[in-house]
């Protein structure tokens, strides 16, 4: 017989409750409860009490020690409840992978759609992390795989014109990270916020984002060229044109050691045209018009020997080309370069975008194009194409992380 099926045999025999034995004996009926039903041994002092007030005549005491000696209960508890789980591996391996995919589309989709998705996502691991526990290796990666989740959303919201919601978001990624104590997973997160400050026209801190994140990131991880090249167009923005190309020459040296290899197109990679880019926009901040020029070229010579073609970076491309033009006054080819632009769809118009295309704007109210016809008409193609873009399209904010 065990301790519990004596105890309850005894208050069965006496008629006491069991709201009453914990009023005689001061213990929280949730304890004894849990003694009552055996899913907890009694101390010795509660096994003695019990004895003494149900009248066992040492009957109680004996099983408490019977029991300790001969049954790890408590161990056996113990791994019971380090087994339990609210998911399974095999989902979890399915969040990784949706993830990655979405890491992917995020490239290569319109952004409203990705995020619609990565929300549901976002919905479905919050629910498993909230809603129970699991076992240790689970929660790191869970929590890992959460810091990336909402890393990527800081960047669709930013791209759509939602800095508070992507702040937010970068908050909660952040202390994921931590959480999991990744240093990849702080990497990934801080090259989102960093991306989120630049268009928020914060550029040093945008700057100070960017190079932690470069300092965290492990040697051969995910995101570390980007992190380079997002310093230094953050700096160019600063006026430190000097330490941008100090950040660019460390990008390059990151994909040398890598022998050169072209990153995927997708989030956090930067393959090669994508890093023309940004060498791009240090060469405006340096008003270097043949060195944006030879930025374009390399952009277009990595797209003729095979790197992926993504939609924002080569419209980033031909938009500088369109600067390039038109700090030298070469209207008709700002006009060529941009043509093929203004045919994008408006599900792809990110702030990244319409933003460089504001610069062309800017720079055509210039006096020299003053009485200029084709500066006008490009002026009115670029109000008509930012109409249409997503920051000015409804969009209803998902709840905060």
């Amino acid at each position: 017989m065990t301790f519990g099926e004596k105890m309850r045999a005894l208050m069965d025999q006496q008629g006491i409750s069991l709201r009453k034995l914990a009023k005689i004996t001061h213990y929280d009926p949730g304890l004894l409860s849990k003694v009552w039903r055996d899913l907890q041994p009694p101390s010795e002092s509660m096994a003695n009490r019990l004895d003494d007030v149900l009248g066992a005549g040492g009957a109680l005491a004996a099983l408490r020690k019977s029991s300790v000696k001969t049954k790890p209960d408590d161990v056996v508890e113990l791994a019971g409840w380090l087994e339990q789980s609210n998911v399974g591996d095999g989902e979890i391996g399915y969040l990784q992978a949706a993830v990655r995919r979405l890491i992917v589309d995020y490239a290569r989709q319109p952004p409203l759609t990705v995020l619609q998705e990565a929300r549901v996502l976002q919905k479905r691991v919050a629910t498993i992390l909230r809603g129970g526990r699991q076992r240790l290796a689970q929660q790191h990666a869970l929590l890992e795989l959460a810091s990336e989740l909402f890393a990527l959303i800081n960047l669709l919201a930013g791209d759509v014109g939602q800095y508070a919601l992507a702040d937010a978001y970068g908050y909660a990624a952040w202390t994921c990270a931590e959480e999991a104590d990744s240093d990849l997973a702080r990497a990934l997160v801080l090259c989102a916020q960093s991306k989120t400050a630049r268009w928020e026209d914060r550029h040093h801190e945008a700057a100070d984002l960017a190079r932690r994140g470069f300092e965290l990131c492990p040697v051969g991880g995910r995101g570390r060229v980007l992190l380079a090249v997002s310093e230094a167009t953050a700096l160019q923005s600063c006026g430190d044109i000097t330490g941008a190309y100090q950040a660019l020459d460390r990008a390059k040296q990151v994909r040398d050691e890598q022998d050169g290899l072209d990153e995927p197109a997708d989030a956090w990679g930067c393959s090669r045209a994508r890093q023309a880019t940004y060498a791009l926009q240090v060469g405006l901040g340096a008003r270097d018009s043949k060195a944006m020029l030879a930025s374009v070229r390399a952009a277009d010579d990595a797209w003729a020997e095979g790197s992926q073609w993504v939609y924002g970076t080569w419209a980033q491309v031909r938009i500088g080309a369109a600067l390039a033009h038109v700090m030298t006054g070469e209207v008709e080819g700002a006009l060529g370069e941009l043509a093929p632009v203004f045919q994008l769809g408006a599900e792809y118009r990110v702030v990244t975008i319409t933003g460089r295309m504001s610069e062309v704007g800017r720079r055509l109210g210039h006096s020299r194009y003053k009485s200029n016809p084709k500066a006008a008409e490009l002026q009115e193609q670029i109000r008509d194409f930012q109409a249409g873009s997503l920051e000015h399209k409804a969009l209803k904010a998902p709840e905060n992380p």
